[in-house]
């Protein structure tokens, strides 16, 4: 009777963590117009709660002649943004004129205006497959 109890206890625990368990995709961003080969690529994957702040997912890409993209792998599906900034001088952060309006090139996920500031709503979407693919222009 103890064997019975302790399979059927397993048999639910298996059961409970498919469930329980995401799934995940691999995303792929694929970079165009970036206009030099000097400096790295900032790429930041954000959720809504931390949008522009600290990426829940990050990666610092080369830039080299023929194009540069990146791939993250096993994201859990699910609404994301992407922003990327090529860091043209090294400092490890995205410079600024002035006025607030970014003096190194950037690229966002979305349909984003240049000269307004960047919402969740225009820069989200939805991963929701195993592979999905992005183009982002500079």
């Amino acid at each position: 009777m103890n064997t019975i109890v302790k399979l059927m206890t397993l048999a639910l625990l298996f059961s409970l963590q498919s469930i329980v368990a995401q799934d995940k995709g691999d995303l792929t961003i694929r970079f165009e117009n970036v206009k030099d080969t000097k400096g790295e690529l900032y790429v930041g994957i954000f959720e809504k709660d931390n949008f522009l702040r600290i990426p829940t997912i990050g990666k610092i890409v080369k830039v080299d002649e023929k194009g540069s993209e990146v791939t993250f792998e096993d994201v859990a599906y699910g609404s994301y943004a992407i922003s990327v900034y090529h860091d043209l001088n090294g400092n490890q952060t995205m410079d600024r004129e002035s006025d607030g309006m970014p003096s190194e090139p950037w690229a966002m996920s979305g349909t984003i205006d240049p000269n307004q500031y960047p919402t969740w709503d225009a820069a989200k979407f939805d991963l929701k497959s195993k592979k999905q693919e992005f183009l982002l222009k500079f």
